[in-house]
């Protein structure tokens, strides 16, 4: 019979930052505190675990922020779940099953036709191209920095079209691209 003696008995539990004002844990704000950078050509980042700062840094780069709308970003990461029935019980349970990534897109500013006004988003991720979108949450705009967590989606970008006329509203377009299995959703961590 295994030992199942707590060896933790004298431990307490990790108290968090809290707002001093209200007693809660600190929140960040989100707003403007993400990052989301185009890494042009697969084999960029050699290993996606643990993408270089000269990798995620690197001129060639697109800071993708920059074009992205604030609620622009969308890519759903589900699991499946399998059903665990038994013959030797008349319990069912369940385990985990395969993740799927489906339902990428951008919606970006699009100066189309527009002489003298920036539109890199659109001159760059055309449809066909290979690359990484990489996503930091925190540190704002900041360059990226050794042990920092980020996503890195190892990606294909589809098509783009435009976003339907509105008054009052911006010229942008949604990119559509698909993620490779592999892809690492704020699993990743920067080295040096």
């Amino acid at each position: 019979m295994p030992d199942t003696t707590d060896t933790n008995e004298n431990t307490t539990p990790t108290t968090p930052a809290v707002n001093e004002e209200t007693g809660l844990p600190a929140a960040i704000l989100e707003d403007g505190n993400i990052l989301t950078t185009f890494v042009p050509g697969h084999g960029s980042i050699k290993d996606m675990t643990k993408p270089t700062e000269a990798e995620l840094n690197a001129e060639g780069n697109l800071n993708v922020s920059a074009y992205l709308t604030s609620t622009g970003w969308k890519l759903n990461h589900t699991q499946e779940s399998i059903k665990d029935d038994r013959e030797a019980s008349a319990d069912v349970g369940e385990i985990p099953g395969a993740e799927k990534y489906d339902g990428g897109s951008l919606q970006v500013i699009n100066n189309v036709n527009n002489e003298g006004y920036a539109n890199a988003a659109i001159e760059t991720l055309v449809k066909g191209t290979k690359g990484y979108l990489v996503r930091r949450r925190g540190a704002g705009q900041a360059a990226y920095k050794a042990g920092q967590k980020v996503s890195v989606f190892k990606t294909v970008i589809g098509i783009a079209t435009p976003v339907a006329h509105a008054d009052n509203a911006r010229m942008m377009s949604t990119i559509s691209f698909s993620v490779a299995p592999g892809s690492q959703d704020e699993t990743a961590t920067v080295t040096s």
